[in-house]
């Protein structure tokens, strides 16, 4: 399906037309748009000669993320993508150059669901030092179960202070090391990906060599007990 907006007069709506001779019923599809600053807006459709339609205009300016979703059989389908107009980098920001597929490149759904959540949070908010600061704080004080682990110890061996004074140490460690890995990594990808046009690339690959590093570490751990248990 190719998803684009026309001119319609003065006007301008979304089409969907079918790359393959199959159109969609006009009923069973919805398209959603948020903008920068998190306004949502939702289109319905009419069919039309080469496919569908959107029956409301499609304001000004075209740079929003958006979500086709068709209802049929009693299920959904949800097809994210990003839209955006061609606009000067000065004039365009960062948050909306991510955004764009102009000038930021394709994001499959999971970026997608990822910088939507993000833009909710902060809409027309800057981030400051502090709270950064406040986020690694709180983010070192939760309990993980490694601190559990070593409350539950020393409670077993009756030392209580000990047992408080580890934990605490481990959050307050676990707090400064989140600030400065982030600001490291923040600042690192900055330049690495000014002078190193392939490290965005290779960057927005690295979620998928992860989750295969730790199949298979997975898969070693469970080996190496296998053999454990039958010796």
């Amino acid at each position: 399906m190719a998803v684009e907006i026309v001119a319609d007069g003065a006007a301008f709506r979304w089409r969907i037309r079918s790359e393959r001779g199959n159109p969609w019923d006009a009923a069973e599809v919805i398209l959603t748009t948020q903008r920068p600053d998190g306004s949502r807006q939702a289109f319905t459709f009419r069919t039309v000669d080469d496919g569908l339609e959107s029956i409301e205009e499609v304001a000004g300016p075209h740079r929003f993320a958006a979500r086709v979703s068709r209802v049929h059989a009693k299920h959904a389908h949800d097809y994210d993508f990003s839209f955006g107009e061609a606009l000067p980098a000065h004039a365009v920001r960062d948050d909306v150059r991510r955004l764009t597929a102009a000038a930021g490149g394709f994001q499959d759904a999971h970026e997608l669901a990822h910088a939507d959540g993000i833009r909710r949070r902060f809409a027309n908010r800057e981030v400051t030092n502090g709270q950064i600061a406040l986020f690694g704080l709180t983010g070192g004080l939760i309990p993980c179960p490694a601190a559990i682990t070593v409350l539950l110890l020393c409670l077993q061996l009756k030392e209580i202070p000990l047992g408080v004074v580890l934990v605490l140490s481990f959050s307050v460690g676990l707090a400064i090391t989140l600030v400065v890995v982030g600001a490291a990594a923040a600042l690192s990808m900055r330049h690495a990906s000014r002078r190193f046009a392939w490290f965005s690339t290779m960057a927005s690959r690295a979620p998928y060599l992860s989750s295969i590093l730790i199949v298979a570490v997975g898969i070693y751990m469970g080996i190496h007990g296998w053999i454990g248990l039958s010796a």
